[in-house]
């Protein structure tokens, strides 16, 4: 039987929850163990982390901005396209093609 990632105990890859069969039946949740608790709290917490350094992040763009003259919005929409540059490849070519086209409508 697989066991979870967390876990080696191969109990542990059952369902938390047993949901019944008619609509009148709630879920029944197994009580959680040592393990479980702290699989869960480990979540939490890089949550936690990931938001602050969300708001870290939103607040160091601000302050770049301010510092170029520029919008923040205008700032994130370079790095976004230079981060999906960097990822993917041919991301500024294709928006260079796309304005192209928008001039051409406009013209």
């Amino acid at each position: 039987m697989p066991t979870d990632s967390y876990s080696d105990s191969a109990s542990a890859s059952s369902s938390i929850s047993d949901i019944g069969t008619t609509r009148s039946d709630f879920a029944s949740f197994r009580t959680l163990s040592e393990l479980d608790r702290a699989a869960i709290t480990a979540i939490i917490e890089t949550r936690m982390r990931i938001k602050l350094a969300q708001g870290q992040a939103r607040e160091d763009a601000k302050a770049v901005a301010d510092k170029l003259g520029m919008k923040a919005s205008e700032l994130n929409r370079i790095v976004g396209l230079a981060m999906r540059e960097r990822e993917r490849g041919n991301v500024l070519l294709h928006e260079k093609a796309l304005i192209e086209v928008a001039e051409q409508v406009v013209r």
